[in-house]
Parts: C-alpha cells; sequence; structure tokens
C-alpha cells in the first residue's frame, strides 16, 4: 500500500506576466468543477491539486519578492513517479500555466525531460506534513465509496428486518463475493510496504534518540532559554490591521462548494537567531508527530482535517500554511481555538504580527477576535483547486474503510452490530494512540493561568 507525499513547487513569475498568469487559472468559482488546462483527473494517484499565486510583497528588511506561482499535490507515492506525469501527460497545461515564469523551457524545448528538470528545480520540501488517513490510496478512497453505495443499494432492496446481526452480515458478504466488481473487499487492505515501515521505525528511533541527548542540557538552560523566550515575545507587536472587506469577501467566494474547503496562508517568520532556532524545533517536532503520533485521522482533536503542510520558501524569510479540510472556515478556525491553541501557538507565534503569546503555547489564538482578525491578513487566494473525492469527509472515508474492513475477518455479536450501525448513523471514528491522547488531556486552560 503506497504512503502519501506532498509535492510543492514555487516558481517566480516573469515581470509583467503576474496577469497573464492569473487570467489563465481564473478563480475558483469560476471553474470548480469545469477547470482542464492541467487534466487534474488523469493524473494517477493524486488526491488534491491547487495552484496559487504568491503576489509581490515586501520582507522584514524591505527587500522586494517577486511574485511567485505556486503548485501543491497530494499524492500517492512515489512521487518521482508523479513529477514524470505532470511532465508527460499534463506538459501542454504546464507549459501554459508556468509559462510565464522565470526559467520555464521555450517553446523549442518543451520536451518532457526539460520540463521535470524545471520542476525539480523549484520544488520545496515540507518542513511539516500531515495526513489525515496514511497508507490510503485515493484509488482505495474511491473503490470503498463505491463498495458502501454498492452495499447500501443491495440493502435497500429487500427486508431484512428479521435478520439476525450475524445472519444480516453474512447476506452481505454473500452480495460482495457474488460480484466480480466488488469481490476484491473481502480481502482487508494491504499494510504498509516493509520498506516503508522499516524507514519509518528508523526515522522514529533516529528522532527519539537525538531528543533523549538533547534533553539534559535543554533542562539545565531551561530558565535561560524560558528567560529569552519572553523577553522576545513582550517585544512582539502583534498586527492589529484588518484585511480590507473586499479582500475578505473574494476570500469566502471561494468557499463552500464541496463538502470539504481549502485555505492558504503566508507570512514572514519574525527575525533573529533564536527565533530562526524555535521554529526549527518545532517545525520537526511537528513532523515528527504528524507521522507518528497523530497518525490516526486527528490532529490534536481535529479530525477534520484531510492534508497539511508547512513550507518555508523565499530562502527561509517566509512559510506558507496550507491544508483541505471539512465543513466551513469558522468552524475550522473555532475547532484550533478549542481543540489544538496550543499547537498552532506553538507553531505559528513565529511569524511576524501573530497575536501575542505566553511562554510559547499561552494566549495566541485564545484572544479568538484578534486570531479571527488576523488570519485574513495572511490568507493568499486559491485559483485553481482539484479534490478527487470532493463530495467525502474524513468521517465518510474512515468509515467507509471500516465497512471494507468488517467484510473479513472474525466478529463477536456486539462487533458486528457495531459494524452494521455504519450502514445507517455509525460514523465510529477509530481511537487515537496513547500519546496523542495523553497529550489532548493537558489541561492547557487551567496552566495557562499560571503564564501571565
Amino acid at each position: 500500500m503506497p504512503y502519501q507525499e506532498a509535492l510543492t513547487i514555487v516558481a517566480p513569475i516573469r515581470p509583467g506576466e503576474v496577469d497573464a498568469v492569473k487570467r489563465v487559472l481564473g478563480t475558483i468559482p469560476d471553474h470548480i468543477d469545469a477547470w482542464d488546462v492541467i487534466p487534474f483527473d488523469r493524473l494517477p494517484r493524486l488526491h488534491f491539486a491547487r495552484l496559487v499565486v504568491f503576489d509581490e510583497a515586501t520582507d522584514l528588511d524591505g527587500q522586494t519578492i517577486a511574485a511567485q506561482l505556486a503548485l501543491m499535490t497530494n499524492v500517492d507515492a512515489p512521487l518521482d513517479a508523479h513529477l514524470n506525469d505532470l511532465a508527460g501527460t499534463a506538459g501542454a497545461g504546464l507549459d501554459t500555466v508556468f509559462g510565464g515564469c522565470a526559467g520555464y523551457p521555450d517553446e523549442s524545448h518543451r520536451t518532457p525531460a526539460e520540463r521535470l528538470r524545471f520542476l525539480q528545480r523549484y520544488t520545496h520540501d515540507a518542513a511539516a506534513f500531515y495526513v489525515n488517513r496514511q497508507w490510503r490510496s485515493v484509488d482505495q478512497i474511491r473503490n470503498e465509496e463505491t463498495l458502501r453505495r454498492e452495499i447500501g443499494t443491495f440493502l435497500d432492496s429487500a427486508d431484512f428486518s428479521h435478520h439476525s446481526a450475524d445472519a444480516l452480515r453474512k447476506a452481505i458478504r454473500d452480495f460482495v463475493g457474488g460480484r466480480a466488481d466488488l469481490r476484491w473487499a473481502l480481502e482487508p487492505a494491504e499494510p504498509p510496504g516493509l520498506g516503508w515501515r522499516i524507514r519509518n521505525l528508523l526515522h522514529l528511533i533516529e528522532h527519539v534518540g537525538i531528543a533523549l541527548l538533547l534533553l539534559p542540557p535543554a533542562i539545565l538552560l531551561a530558565p535561560i532559554l524560558l528567560a529569552l523566550l519572553r523577553s522576545h515575545e513582550r517585544a512582539d507587536v502583534p498586527d492589529t490591521s484588518a484585511a480590507p472587506a473586499e479582500s475578505i469577501d473574494r476570500l469566502r467566494a471561494d468557499e463552500d462548494f464541496w463538502v470539504h474547503n481549502q485555505v492558504v496562508a503566508a507570512g514572514a517568520f519574525k527575525p533573529g537567531l533564536f527565533r530562526q532556532v524555535v521554529t526549527t524545533v518545532i517545525l520537526r517536532t511537528t513532523d515528527f508527530a504528524c507521522r507518528h503520533i497523530y497518525n490516526r485521522g486527528s490532529l490534536s482533536g481535529l479530525n477534520t482535517i484531510h492534508f497539511a503542510r508547512w513550507v518555508a520558501m523565499d530562502e527561509g524569510r517566509r512559510m506558507f500554511f496550507s491544508s483541505n479540510y471539512d465543513g466551513s472556515l469558522e468552524s475550522y478556525m473555532n475547532d484550533f481555538i478549542d481543540k489544538a491553541a496550543w499547537g498552532l501557538n506553538a507553531i505559528f507565534s513565529n511569524g511576524d504580527g501573530f497575536p501575542r503569546t505566553s511562554f510559547l503555547f499561552c494566549g495566541g489564538i485564545r484572544d479568538e477576535k484578534a486570531y479571527k482578525r488576523f488570519l485574513p491578513t495572511r490568507q493568499v487566494q486559491s485559483r485553481v483547486w482539484y479534490s478527487a473525492y470532493p463530495y467525502l469527509t474524513t468521517k465518510n472515508v474512515a468509515n467507509n474503510a471500516a465497512i471494507r474492513a468488517g467484510l473479513s475477518g472474525q466478529m463477536n455479536a456486539d462487533e458486528t452490530r457495531t459494524w452494521l450501525r455504519r450502514f445507517g448513523l455509525g460514523n465510529q471514528l477509530p481511537a487515537s494512540g496513547l500519546v496523542a491522547r495523553i497529550l489532548d488531556s493537558v489541561p492547557w486552560d487551567r496552566l495557562c493561568r499560571f503564564s501571565k
């Protein structure tokens, strides 16, 4: 079973070409179901994709940052195969979209190999990457949705009210086994490949080992580090400006076409070596947590995020955050405030203008009005957005996988009844791991009372 990866291409747009690039891309409301310049639906293994223009900006030193075009995809491994698909199958679309970017091959040299070199040149690795359902391919997600629908049709076709739970499960299994197009579901999903599991274990051991080595000096230096942190936090100047109404209206016009939405936010890192070190540690810790702790469909209590990434750009001067999530932006912000404020504060407090934090984890977005005023000032408009399963929430995806899993193996009577409820309202999510549950149970509200 493949694992998932994030591809991020960020290329500078040539002077004078920004408006032309935007005309090619249009906006999400222009073509929510009909933008085919890059044929995303013909690219295998692709979950989500978007195209974003980062307008010309000025960094904290007053230096101009040229406008840039970004392509972001979430895809099943291997990433090299996806890059080849983009350079080949989507080649003509890349020519149209990226033709206004610096360094893109001229018309006489637009071969798959040259396009691939361009993509590789401007590829940015994610500093942290979150996947809601690890190891679940886009084909599996789609096929398991078809399975659920077909079983639902079967259950509606007759009166099964007099069947026992075991008899009804057997009837469902017989129905699935009698359909050549569904018979695959009687076998459990393949586990991750051995190679990936070995690499993942080594990654876990390496990072735990580094943490254990750094723990003693970190404890000894804790008073100094905390004093430095508080000194920086007291000197922070939150951005109290508000985004123009027309900008907010434009961003809101991009929302609520499907059951999930998307967001991109970009900002400058706070200056100084101390903030640079803190940012590096926090992002690496976030990536580790996404990979090894929050890997069962919940990110610090948030179970609505499909994919998320944090990517440094402009030679480390700025970073952007991008995610695909279920529900409205308002509910998304509220979830962060209510469930994951400590994690969001730790990451984004290192960005310029963020609401003032206290001891890294406290304050910050707990000032709800300040946070909701701040976010639109850093939001970036997505011009094109593609989803391979636009009408499936993370809960739908998890429920469909559990339905497929329940077709094989043994179940007792209670487990069978629980499984049968998945065809109605029993959308039960998998439990988080032990470490995740411990972290999520920390009483941050009470601890933060002592941080002021």
